[in-house]
């Protein structure tokens, strides 16, 4: 966070997170066992073991008791944050309570405006184009639908522990932080009491989804654009279910110690596409979207991806050139969702979606200290966000492995980039394997060094 910038903070009380994990199964679905055991081995590094150590310990908690003390701590640092400096009055902030929002959005709406000083925006209709592809978009994760009441699914004896870690881990951190910092977390922890307690309701596993058209897809082919050769279709779910599968047979595996590498495997109800089937140990996606373009790929995974198709990202600079006056298909939730690569009115010859369905990784980045962590640019317009020419300009860029539902993988060629420079997946997983093992073994004590070594190691 910029240290003078505006901030809107957006909370909720620990029952209602912790009937959404309920109602989700979600501690296990999303491995948060694995995202306790590393935020607590983190809390012993020099810089944060004072504060933060005995707020969570290394005790194999069970996961209500773990879940508390993550909401604790994941709001002290934020609190931190906030008032980090000498006059912590001087950033502007708004907390918009989500039990506030439930019982009276117009509140929130009004709040945001004044704090932004903007007008709300009439809310967007679906676009003309993308009338056709709204069959495909996934409404379980929707963000317009509207709750009206508060209540959380959860047996008593969870509550109890959810609240007795609340409390005990806030109790705590009043022993070492400003006064100031645990008030305020305090504050934004507060409305257990609105919530309705209901016994957990027996959902089904899964849902029976209709079997969805056959979607037609063009042979992937290059097409010029300035100086560089542009493929016509962003990278498909099939293309990376393909290369994954095939990096886990040659021993390359997607998860390391809880860290995803490639892909961020998430459920199909939280946008996830790309899933692994250990009984056949392969990579699989969900019905209906197999023509759909990747995403939850990290840039390490869109790297991969190219090298495997004898390709390589595009550099921001070259994707300024290449889309100049394009127009997006599907952006700003027109359709709600990702649709097919293939974009309607378009032939197999041109280039689909220049921008728009996703946005794509891009292969340079700032100019960071080389202690610090790599990064590099992302490029674009995806289905849900802005697809004027000012955000798809904007400077943008992430961590290797960051990943989200809006970015993927576009690929380009020049003369050093062809089909005989074409690493196979088995040398990939060795290449990968090697960097896994060298990072384990190595001295090196900074994120920019091992973030270099794998490039090297990659050839990237």
């Amino acid at each position: 966070m910029l240290p003078d910038s505006p901030a809107v903070i957006l909370t909720r009380a620990p029952i209602g997170i912790a009937s959404s994990f309920a109602r989700g199964r979600l501690w296990d679905r999303w491995r948060y066992s694995d995202r306790y055991a590393q935020v607590a081995a983190t809390a012993r590094a020099p810089r944060w073991r004072t504060v933060f150590a005995p707020l969570l310990p290394q005790d194999d908690p069970d996961p209500a008791t773990a879940l508390g003390r993550l909401i604790v701590v994941n709001s002290l640092l934020l609190a931190r944050a906030l008032f980090d400096g000498d006059e912590p009055s001087r950033r502007p902030r708004l907390v918009i309570p989500y039990e506030q929002h439930v019982s009276d959005p117009g509140r929130t709406e009004a709040g945001l405006t004044q704090f932004l000083g903007i007008e709300m925006p009439e809310p967007a209709g679906a676009s003309p184009n993308a009338a056709g592809a709204t069959a495909a978009a996934d409404t379980t994760f929707a963000t317009i639908g509207r709750k009206e009441t508060l209540v959380a699914e959860l047996a008593p004896g969870v509550v109890d522990l959810v609240s007795a870690a609340v409390e005990k881990t806030v109790a705590q951190a009043r022993q070492q932080l400003d006064p100031e910092v645990t008030e305020t977390v305090t504050q934004w922890l507060a409305g257990d009491d609105q919530y309705e307690l209901h016994e957990p309701v027996l959902r089904p596993s899964h849902r029976v989804r209709a079997q969805p058209a056959p979607q037609r897809t063009a042979k992937p082919a290059y097409r010029p654009v300035g100086r560089s050769q542009w493929r016509n279709l962003l990278v498909t779910n099939t293309e990376m279910a393909e290369l994954l599968t095939m990096l886990h047979a040659g021993g390359a595996v997607n998860s390391r110690l809880g860290t995803n590498l490639l892909v961020c495997p998430m459920p199909h109800e939280r946008g996830g596409r790309l899933h692994y089937d250990p009984v056949d140990r392969r990579w699989r996606v969900s019905r209906g979207y197999e023509s759909h373009p990747a995403y939850w790929v990290t840039w390490i995974g869109a790297a991969v991806a190219a090298a495997w198709f004898g390709a390589r990202l595009p550099s921001r600079a070259e994707a300024l050139d290449a889309t100049k006056g394009a127009r997006a298909y599907n952006s700003g939730y027109a359709v709600g969702d990702s649709c097919p690569v293939m974009e309607p009115g378009l032939g197999d010859r041109e280039i689909h979606h220049l921008i728009g369905n996703v946005q794509f990784w891009c292969g340079d980045g700032p100019a960071l200290p080389e202690a610090q962590p790599l990064q590099r640019y992302l490029f674009g317009a995806a289905w849900n966000t802005p697809s004027t020419e000012d955000a798809v300009s904007a400077v943008r860029s992430r961590y290797l492995l960051g990943s989200s539902r809006g970015v993927g993988v576009r690929l380009v060629r020049d003369p050093q980039t062809t089909d005989a420079a074409r690493l196979g997946a088995w040398e990939l997983a060795h290449l990968l394997n090697q960097w896994v093992d060298a990072v384990n073994e190595s001295a090196r004590t900074t994120p920019g060094e091992l973030d270099r070594l794998l490039i090297s190691s990659i050839g990237l």
